[in-house]
């Protein structure tokens, strides 16, 4: 192997197999005591540091420049000799083997992305996945080897994902949803998850469903507690339209709606009365227009809406006394 003898490549992996294992959140005291026993030897020690060199320009690169490295350097297979990393000029001097470029790359990666409300954010996941963020949602990725995890922990995302070997996990509460070449949408109310596909497929698993749902483009998967999984068609066109200021409801319960509004709404809007939750509205609300939407509400729901300076009730409507 050129500029690399097999004792240097075999030091530099336990280097990297080292630094992998430190950067393990639950790593052990015992652990810790033997890697420095080991590093106390000057050639380990200059190993570990060489490989945490490598390290951080390995995390300086772009998406698209980690991408292109992965697919070169594939996950090492059992009698499969090393191979070199040769990576541009930059890495020309620290080339150390396939091995370590997976090891340092597959390591797993957290990231936890917000965006504010009435704001949306387009991001892209260290996979090359693009997510645009509803209002107020908030969403975590644990990506490693194995498994592209993200959790919804709350709002909407839409999701289009990066192909790639290793599976692509979405889980909104107790609902997990898997990927299988597609691009869908996820909206998280408290316990209750709407998934919205707009191409390809995905696999829906949840507490008290059957089996596992699969839904295609123009399917939504609809998740209520105590009701299991509930499979519908929708317009796919319709498919994520908060990313064009419309909030779709179809026949669902308006604590949901009012929590999808606050979301984007800057004056936030609370139901006095918990019966009222439980009205059902269908139709469309436009997020640069919640104010007049609330204000034609009371025509299609029997309630009393209250604007004030830092809030908007609504509340009962009581009965019209007859003359």
């Amino acid at each position: 192997m050129s500029g690399i003898h097999a004792n240097e490549e075999a030091l530099l992996r336990t280097a990297a197999d080292w630094r992998l294992r430190l950067r393990d959140p639950d790593v052990s005291e015992a652990t810790l005591l033997q890697w420095i026993a080991w590093s106390a030897e000057e050639a380990h020690l200059a190993a570990f540091e060489r490989v945490n060199a490598l390290a951080d320009e390995v995390e300086l690169l772009d998406d698209a420049s980690r991408a292109t490295l992965r697919r070169a350097f594939p996950a090492r297979r059992p009698g499969r000799p090393w191979l070199p990393l040769a990576w541009a000029a930059g890495f020309a001097a620290a080339a150390v083997g396939g091995y370590l470029a997976w090891g340092l790359l597959t390591a797993t990666v957290a990231r936890d992305y917000a965006s504010a409300v009435a704001q949306r954010e387009d991001i892209r996941l260290p996979d090359g996945t693009r997510v645009a963020l509803g209002g107020a949602t908030r969403l975590a990725a644990r990506f490693d080897s194995q498994l592209r995890k993200v959790e919804l922990n709350e709002g909407e995302a839409f999701f289009q994902i990066a192909p790639d070997d290793t599976p692509f996990e979405v889980r909104a509460g107790q609902v997990h949803i898997r990927d299988i070449g597609t691009a869908f949408d996820v909206r998280r109310g408290g316990d209750r998850v709407i998934v919205d596909v707009a191409e390809g497929r995905v696999l829906v698993t949840a507490p008290g469903a059957v089996g596992v749902h699969e839904a295609v483009a123009g399917q939504r998967v609809v998740y209520v507690p105590g009701a299991g999984l509930q499979l519908s068609q929708v317009d796919p066109a319709r498919t994520a339209a908060w990313r064009e200021q419309r909030l779709e409801f179809d026949n669902e319960p308006l604590e949901v709606v009012i929590a999808s509004l606050n979301r984007y709404s800057r004056r936030p809007v609370r139901i006095a009365d918990a019966g009222l939750g439980s009205l059902a509205f269908s139709g469309t609300v436009r997020t640069d227009a919640i104010d007049r939407w609330l204000e034609a509400l009371p025509q299609v729901l029997p309630l009393r809406v209250e604007m004030r300076p830092d809030e908007v009730v609504l509340s009962r409507r009581e009965p019209t006394a007859r003359q």
